[in-house]
Parts: C-alpha cells; structure tokens; sequence
C-alpha cells in the first residue's frame, strides 16, 4: 500500500493545493481497478464513516431515511463512489454540496458514465472539478511535476539531459494497473488481464448500454490487436464479424466509454492529400496491444499527458494522428490550444527518420521526435526548412510528461 500511494503522490499535490480545487467537489474517474477507491481512501477519507459506495444498498436506503444521512462523520472529505449510477445523481449532489459546502469536501469517484456524463448537460457547473486517474506511469514513479514548458524544444532538451528510466521496462512487461505492475511478473498480468476484461464486459458494458452482442464484441476485441497504429477499417470488421459498419462504430464507442480502448482521431487541417477517414484504436492497458506494445505504450503515455495537462491548467491539448493518402504519416501530433506543437513518431528498434517526418515538421514547423525503445540512444539533426529532428530513448521523455 505505501507503494502504491507514493507512485500517485504527484496527483494529491492538485487537490490539496486550493489555487486548484478551492471549495469545489473532487470527480475522479478512470478505468476499472486502476485505484481510485484505494488512493481516496488512503490519502483524503480515511475514516471509515467518511466512504460511501452508492452500490451498497444499506446505504441508499440512508439516503433515503435522510439526506444528510453522512452529516455524522468526523472527516472533513467524504467520498461518494458510484453515485453517479442513480436516478438523478446530479440533482442529489447538487443538494447535498449546497447544503454542506461549508462543512465538508466531497470527492466524487467511478468509472464509465462518470468520465462521460458531462456531455449530456450538467447541472453541476460550478460546482466541481473532474481530473483521471490513469495507470501508473513513469512520472508517478519519478515523482514528475505535472508541467510542459512553453516551448516543444525545451521539453526535447530537457529530456536529451535525462537518464534512462529502470523502470520503463517494467511497465512494457507488466502494465500500469497497479496490481499487475507491483506484482512483477507478464505471467501474473495475463491471468489478471483476462478477469479485468470479463469483468467489464459483464458487468460494465452492461451498465452503460442495453448491448447483448457481448460474444461479438470480444471478437472485436481479439480482432483489434494486430490493428494496433492502423486506421481500422470498420467494413472489413462488420464482414468478418457479420455485422454491419454503424455496429462496429458502435461497440468501439462503447469500449471506449468503458475505458477498455481510445482512439486518436487524424489530423487534417493544413495538410494536402490529407487522410480523413477512421480512427487509431489503442488499448488503454497497453500490454494488452501484443505484437504492438510499443507505440501503444507511447500512444497511452501521450493520451494521458493531453488530458491531464488539460484537466489541470485548463490549457487544452489535443492529439492526433497525420497521413496522406499516399500512405505518408507521421503516428503523433500534439496540438496546444488547436495548434500543432511537437510531432511523435515511435520506433522499437532504431529511430530512423522517415519521409514523414521530414516533411510534416517543415508543413507544421514544429520539431519532431522519433521515440525509441532502445536506451541510451540520442541523434540531432535538421528538418528541410530547419526544423529540429531528435531520435531519443522514450524512457528519457516519459518521465518528463503530465
């Protein structure tokens, strides 16, 4: 347990720090068993009486004897887990932090609707802040300040000055959900792996949709991995699946809702000949992405930085993908406030500069970095129109990121 608060001890700076929150609610989300009630109940409401899980019956039916059915508790936060799965939620917060704000700090958690209900109205503005908890990565476990320099190249050179991580290996083999990544070993993950899927597959999917094409879906799953760093093409799915394209647009949404996969969506502005079409689906397990692990685990780490970046600055960042459709492409694009900042391009083995690389940099004038698995490794040099190319080791950046 002190292992796994310190690996999330950079996330407690925010909450406690009350230029960030001030009097608001707490809304953490994220996946499945990444760890949510253990640090909130380790860390903020660790008095027994201060933790509610709305699943419990005993304690809707307190809520319904009487509202202020926690008003006896002698800590200051309390938490309300899976609330978010009643009827009106929102209205019985609303209520509940008007009347106590003054007393308490509520911190909100769960998974799937929680990360998605702000999209259908809220009636909670003003009310909260949401941030993700996401697996454990390399700047839980260098303790990283959650800060991006102004500037791409900066970032770049901080990084070129940077050890080499001990523990970037680590999380290739194991993952980053805590109880795999503490245990140690790949075998121990694949026996957690297959009880973490069915577990959202049963019970999760099941709570956000009304699907029953569960067995098809799995298939899905099975199906997506040797797509992994491709645009998927949902008609040759839904004939293999047989079923049709809306369906596997569909199930991907919805397994995005559980958290199971994102997407990165391609970028298209200002480039000629550009690909518009589908997504890149990654897995948000990354060891789960087999032959492919790699850019999957890059594609995680960067997701993780554009949404953490803008749940805590407000600065929004977006990422992409870029491809012609004469198959040039570069894997990533960060974008700062809708405009292209640093280009990401991931290579296992040596960190060649492709065509691509060469000729986004100078089409965005941006710097482009070509991430590398191999350690120790560092190259320098120019774009066509200047701009700075570097091949580094990722254990080197990854620590540096949100």
């Amino acid at each position: 347990m002190d292992r796994f608060h310190e690996h999330f001890r950079t996330l407690q700076y925010y909450w406690a720090d009350p230029d960030w929150l001030r009097d608001r609610m707490l809304f953490v989300s994220g996946p499945r068993q990444v760890g949510k009630t253990t640090l909130v109940t380790h860390t903020l409401c660790t008095k027994e009486d201060a933790y509610f899980n709305w699943d419990n019956r005993k304690i809707r039916l307190a809520y319904q004897k009487d509202a202020d059915f926690f008003a006896g508790s002698g800590s200051k936060w309390i938490c309300f887990d899976e609330i978010h799965k009643r009827p009106k939620w929102k209205d019985i917060l609303k209520g509940i932090y008007d009347t106590h704000k003054d007393r308490y700090r509520f911190v909100i958690t769960g998974s799937a609707r929680l990360d998605t209900f702000k999209k259908s109205g809220d009636s909670l503005v003003g009310r909260y802040f949401h941030t993700t908890l996401f697996p454990i990565n390399l700047p839980d476990i260098h303790q990283t300040d959650f800060r991006l320099p102004e500037k791409p190249l900066t970032l770049l050179n901080q990084a070129a000055d940077t050890p080499d991580s001990p523990a970037f290996e680590d999380l290739l083999a194991c993952g980053g959900f805590p109880e795999p990544f503490f245990a140690g070993t790949g075998q121990f993950w694949k026996r957690w792996s297959d009880n973490h899927r069915d577990l959202i597959l049963t019970e999760d999917l099941r709570d956000i949709s009304k699907v029953t094409e569960v067995d098809k879906i799995e298939a899905l799953l099975e199906m997506l991995d040797p797509a992994i760093g491709k645009p998927l093409s949902y008609s040759n799915f839904a004939r293999d699946l047989e079923t049709t394209h809306g369906s596997i647009r569909r199930w991907l949404e919805m397994l995005s809702r559980v958290q199971l996969v994102f997407a990165v969506p391609p970028y298209s502005k200002k480039v000629s000949r550009a690909y518009t079409q589908e997504k890149k689906w990654y897995f948000t397990d990354w060891r789960a992405a087999g032959g492919n692990v790699f850019e999957n685990y890059v594609a995680s780490s960067l997701y993780r930085a554009v949404r953490l970046y803008t749940d805590r600055f407000g600065e929004k960042m977006s990422l992409y993908f870029v491809r012609t459709h004469d198959g040039t492409e570069v894997d990533f694009l960060l974008c700062r406030e809708g405009n292209p900042w640093l280009l990401v391009e991931a290579k296992e083995g040596q960190a060649e500069m492709t065509r691509g690389v060469y000729r986004f940099a100078a089409e965005f004038g941006v710097p482009c970095l070509v991430a590398t698995r191999k350690k120790n490794f560092f190259k320098k040099t120019k774009g066509n129109e200047g701009q700075t190319i570097i091949g580094l080791s990722w254990s080197r950046l990854g620590v540096l990121l949100p």
